[in-house]
């Protein structure tokens, strides 16, 4: 697998917070080709800040396919490269989906 990242459009099945600020959510993917991706889980880093997702809620999902041994991420603190201990996919962005607002009648004063 390469690295890559890649938006869905999904609604947010699920999530659980483990209690040292990761946090693992479930995704339907909306617009899956794949059985294999129906459903998305993904894991929030403890650094990462996004705002609350609510579950129901409909968007579009940023994560990163990352595999163990072999994909690297940058350790600012070292200032190193360091390979990832597991394999996963990383979720990197939620923006939701806006309602659609219809005009179909303006009244003027």
């Amino acid at each position: 697998m390469e690295t890559k990242e890649i938006t869905y459009h999904v609604v947010l099945k699920g999530y659980i917070n483990n209690g040292t600020g990761y946090i693992n959510y479930v995704f339907e993917n909306l617009e899956f080709q794949d059985y294999d991706y129906h459903y998305i889980t993904a894991v929030r880093f403890p650094n990462w800040d996004c705002g609350n997702i609510k579950v129901g809620e409909r968007g579009y999902v940023l994560v990163k396919y990352v595999q163990e041994g072999k994909d690297e991420w940058y350790d600012k603190e070292s200032k190193e490269f360091n390979k990832y201990v597991d394999t996963n996919i990383i979720f990197l962005k939620f923006i939701p989906e806006k309602p659609k607002v219809e005009t179909t009648e303006i009244i003027l004063d």
